[in-house]
């Protein structure tokens, strides 16, 4: 059964833990095409020698796939119910793992996505769909719950050779153990990571953000609308957002 809508316990669940599993978001063919499109982008450029984790961002402009999905998809009711009625899509991003084995390279630390673009008012979420059947051992995400509460935190670089930042953490957290095509969304003030791959297969992620649509981001709190490829997707935008 595909979701398109939250129960009372789950949005409970939500508001208190800052995560909630969704269930399956998407079906057989969708997930199939999207595969497809994983392998597509993923050969579209060269990446660094040994890079282990690619990412391929704002693919929906490249992607009558991922732009249907992403603009129409069953999910988006629960994200409304998520954010707000007036909805605008944010971000979006295929993550792939290669095998790893005891490298550690593939590793993304805890941090907050509103450490990296602090958005306002940040009821912002993440919705990470596993294209791939995901677990401890290929490098799941795994949450700090009730980590919302503690507001944006201070992120520091992971090292001089990385761009990823990084927030201390003491503990494991929950891991998100997902289906290929089930999801969890978590909220941009949410503490997450993920872990190296050790199997021997690529595992294959993609994951959207929404805001409301009335959102700024950024120290200058630029209208979120004005963001390279953010589109409204439920809703209207609201007007002062044309000023």
């Amino acid at each position: 059964m595909i979701v398109s809508s939250l129960s009372n316990q789950q949005l409970e669940f939500y508001a208190r833990e800052g995560y909630v599993f969704l269930g399956s978001v998407m079906d057989e063919p969708t997930l199939e095409n999207f595969r497809a499109e994983e392998a597509r982008f993923r050969d579209a450029k060269t990446d660094a020698p040994g890079q282990l984790t690619i990412f391929r961002s704002q693919v929906h402009d490249f992607s009558p796939v991922v732009r249907e999905y992403a603009l129409n998809g069953p999910h988006l009711g629960a994200m409304q119910q998520l954010v707000a009625p007036n909805l605008a899509l944010w971000f979006n991003q295929f993550v792939t793992k290669l095998p790893d084995g005891e490298s550690q390279k593939s590793e993304f630390p805890w941090h907050q996505d509103n450490g990296y673009v602090s958005i306002e008012p940040a009821n912002n979420v993440t919705i990470w769909i596993a294209l791939d059947d995901v677990d401890e051992e290929n490098g799941c995400v795994w949450v700090v719950p009730r980590s919302h509460e503690n507001g944006l935190l201070d992120h520091t670089p992971k090292g001089a050779d990385s761009w990823f930042l990084n927030v201390p953490v003491e503990g494991d957290g929950v891991p998100a153990i997902l289906k290929a095509g089930e999801a969890v969304a978590f909220t941009g003030l949410t503490l997450h990571r993920s872990k190296w791959n050790k199997t021997g297969r690529a595992r294959r992620a993609f994951f959207l953000e929404y805001a409301d649509a009335s959102a700024t981001f950024g120290k200058d709190k630029t209208s979120i609308l004005r963001a390279p490829e953010s589109w409204i997707v439920r809703g209207a935008a609201p007007i002062s957002s044309f000023s």
